[in-house]
């Protein structure tokens, strides 16, 4: 399962985020994916519970995967925008300009991205 990896690269990276803010608890954790990646939100949740069953500082913690919007860039003319309803949206070659028509567009592709993360800090 790819999201089991990907969740544990998350919790990783939390972690060292916790230790940064010397928190005693994680909250909440936002992250963000391009309509693109191939993630499924439901199975990346799951593989975060599995993860994080017995790590006390994520005890109760949740995971919110945020979709971002498609966007292109199209060669030919510049339009830069989301892509037009002919496009196939499974498949990134496959989009039309809604400006100029053509074919020759690119897809912004956005890593998925830790957006926030609702910790837990001590006032000491």
């Amino acid at each position: 399962m790819h999201e089991y990896s990907v969740a544990s690269a998350i919790v990783d990276q939390v972690k060292v985020i916790v230790e940064e803010h010397k928190a005693t608890q994680v909250k909440k954790i936002i992250v963000t994916a391009s309509p693109y990646d191939v993630i499924i939100p439901e199975l990346l949740v799951e593989a975060y519970g599995i993860i994080i069953h017995g790590l006390d500082k994520f005890k109760d913690s949740t995971l919110e995967i945020q979709i971002s919007k498609a966007e292109i860039r199209c060669i030919d003319c510049d339009y830069a925008g989301e892509p037009d309803e002919k496009g196939d949206p499974e498949f990134a070659y496959n989009f039309i300009c809604p400006e100029c028509g053509s074919r020759d567009t690119h897809v912004n592709m956005k890593n998925l991205t830790i957006e926030t993360v609702d910790l837990v800090i001590p006032d000491n």
